[in-house]
């Protein structure tokens, strides 16, 4: 074998060498990717095939009592651009671009220049407009615009508007709850998402869409609150007349079912539009009955003397001398608005004295004092169904500097919310129990599957049957004797407790001399409870106490949801203060000798109108000394003065009409 074979011999080896070589690598490279890789590969191959699109499902919807919608989804549609693989612009006119981009800029923050961008560029997935009208989606589709379809999806929508916004809450535009109920409750009322998968080619180009069946049958589940709208309409209505003559910065009206915790009524202010809620401030969006918390002032009392009374360490009547209005305790003096000097026990919550709390107090001292704050409830959640809530602070008496004893008796030195104050005045109403306030009594499937029902519950006991009874007697006194007077109701037995906390200043830590919390806390009927109200209004313009500006809230709210409710008052109604100074001539017409003394005597009570023709109430008041006017036609529906309302000559008389008596002001306000 010469040179020249071997040489070609050698190369030959080298090249099928080589050619082996190259197999072998080809045969690992293809067990790599085949086995070791594979899943990884699958994985990418998925992504690259498919472009997965979430789609907004339909929430469940949020009800009050009575079946009435807080909260509805409605379906809607989106539109999207797929324009990957489409080549042949010159089938579509810039007439049709332009119809497109009229149609859906009313929907989106896109230019109508930016919009025209992306409908002429070879782009992949892109939304165009979200959650708009099905009707424009349909003709947009209609159009034929080559790389446009719809989807539908759900939308949120508020059909009562401001009416329980902070409590309902709201959602993101990824149907995502932000506030309230709505972030509460998302895990049972969001709805199983639906993921819309979009089937693509090498160039991206869409193939097809891959839909799931049960698309339609993904909603959410329902929650049926215990609110109720039409008293909730009432207590807003009367929250928001009141903080603007007052000019308060926040208002709160709470109302609470005393014997099973369910609230009825949870009105803020200020209020705020839930379908528009991205031009509200932070402020007006949060629940203050649950997230913020304050002093009770004056208040507090009516804890202090249950506690006492179930201690047994006083007596309603057991005197204390209150020292003139002036009381050195603790290195402090305390003070009291006027200068009082023997009370009993009884006439120190009904004139509100901080030195007779205080002397109370001492009786009592601070272990069991504090032991009944923590047994109604402060210093910890209440566990509300709702975000955010706040326990409020109660520190440990054993840490309670000397004067802390006297703070704590007439409600400073610690801080409670709205929520826990309904909670606590409950237990005084209810015959001592400390029940679990909630608000959502049944979560069901809207298909009618399953449905979860919430009982009341009761946490403990606080005080017994005896206690609670007595200190709504003496709470009664304070609303028809002592400082919440505003607060009667014609032929309803009130109890109550007025409020007028001054608020610490953050800055100067001490109390501010401008800023206070006005507050009424009642029960209505004392003697069969069934509702109790907190009314607060935080940081009003104008000096006033909580009598003065929280009790007449307290008042109206309570006339109407007591008559809607049909809870009639018992025997003859009671008459509203009258000015003794007022003397006025009567007009006498058909007019007994009886009732013109009483006109003279600021005496004579007005008439019940309700229900009743104009023409036939025109008669009924004919020679009243009023002058009338006269709003709409029909039936009257509301009526001012009220009825039972003392007639003091001169008064001006509004009634207000309309064909139907079922309308939502059917129930009249107390002004």
């Amino acid at each position: 074998m010469n040179k020249e074979e071997t040489r070609k011999r050698v190369k030959l080896y080298f090249l099928m060498i080589c050619f082996l070589g190259c197999i072998a690598a080809l045969m690992v490279k293809a067990f790599h990717l085949q086995v070791v890789e594979r899943e990884f590969l699958l994985k990418k191959a998925k992504v690259q095939i498919h472009k997965p699109i979430r789609l907004i499902p339909l929430r469940g919807e949020i009800l009050d009592r009575n079946g009435s919608p807080l909260a509805i989804s409605v379906k809607t549609t989106s539109v999207y651009s797929q324009r990957l693989g489409i080549k042949d612009k010159s089938k579509h006119s810039s007439e049709d671009l332009s119809k497109v981009v009229r149609m859906i800029e009313p929907y989106t923050s896109k230019k109508p220049k930016e919009l025209s961008q992306i409908l002429l560029k070879r782009a992949s997935f892109t939304w165009l407009a979200r959650q708009i009208p099905m009707c424009v989606g349909r003709d947009i589709q209609n159009l034929g615009y080559p790389g446009i379809g719809i989807e539908t999806e759900g939308k949120r929508y508020y059909p009562k508007k401001e009416l329980a916004g902070q409590v309902v809450g709201f959602v993101g535009v990824d149907s995502q709850g932000l506030e309230g109920l709505e972030l509460y409750y998302e895990r049972s009322i969001k709805g199983k998402e639906v993921t819309l998968s979009l089937q693509r080619d090498a160039l991206g180009q869409t193939l097809w869409k891959e839909i799931p069946a049960a698309h339609e049958n993904e909603i959410g589940k329902e929650l049926i609150l215990t609110l109720d709208s039409r008293i909730q309409f009432f207590a807003e209505r009367a929250l928001a007349d009141a903080a603007q003559k007052c000019g308060a910065v926040s208002g709160s009206v709470l109302v609470m079912d005393p014997m099973t915790g369910e609230i009825l009524a949870m009105a803020i202010q200020p209020s705020f539009n839930p379908n528009r809620f991205q031009l509200t401030p932070p402020f007006a969006r949060r629940n203050h009955t649950v997230t913020d918390s304050f002093e009770p002032g004056s208040t507090a009392k009516a804890f202090t003397l249950a506690a006492a009374l179930e201690e047994g360490v006083v007596e309603e009547g057991k005197t204390f001398y209150c020292e003139n209005g002036r009381y050195a305790f603790a290195g402090r003096t305390i003070h009291d608005l006027h200068r009082y000097g023997e009370l009993t026990v009884r006439d120190i919550i009904i004139h509100s004295s901080n030195i007779g709390a205080t002397k109370i107090a001492e009786i009592l001292g601070a272990k069991r004092l504090h032991r009944y704050l923590k047994g109604f409830g402060f210093g910890s959640p209440t566990g509300i169904d709702l975000p955010g809530e706040v326990g409020g602070t109660l520190r440990n008496y054993q840490k309670w500097p000397n004067i802390a004893l006297a703070n704590h008796a007439f409600g400073q030195g610690f801080t409670v919310t709205a929520i826990q104050m309904a909670t606590a005045f409950s237990a005084l109403a209810n015959g001592g129990f400390l029940v679990q306030p909630y608000i959502v009594k049944e979560i069901r499937d809207p298909f009618g599957k399953e449905s979860h029902t919430r009982a009341p519950e009761v946490v403990r006991r606080v005080i017994s049957r005896a206690t609670s009874q007595r200190v709504l007697s003496v709470l009664e006194g304070v609303v028809q004797e002592g400082t919440g007077k505003n607060a009667r109701i014609p032929g309803y037995r009130v109890g109550g407790k007025t409020g007028t906390a001054q608020k610490v200043d953050p800055e100067l830590g001490i109390y501010s001399s401008s800023k206070y919390v006005a507050s009424f806390i009642g029960v209505v009927p004392v003697e069969k409870p069934e509702l109790v109200m907190v009314v607060i209004l935080d940081e009003p313009a104008v000096r006033g106490t909580g009598g003065s500006l929280a009790a007449p809230v307290f008042r109206e709210v309570a006339w109407n949801a007591l008559r809607y409710r049909n809870i009639t008052p018992e025997g003859s109604p009671e008459l509203l203060d009258s000015d003794p100074e007022v003397i006025v001539a009567a007009q006498g017409q058909g007019r007994t000798e009886n009732e013109v003394k009483q006109v003279q005597k600021g005496e004579l009570s007005f008439p019940d109108l309700y229900g009743l023709s104009l023409r036939k109430a025109l008669q009924v008041i004919e020679g009243y000394p009023v002058t009338v006017e006269i709003q709409g036609s029909g039936k009257v529906i509301s009526q001012i003065p009220l009825p039972g309302a003392v007639i003091q000559g001169g008064d001006h008389c509004v009634l207000e009409a309309s064909p139907s008596t079922d309308h939502i002001r059917d129930v009249v306000p107390i002004t």
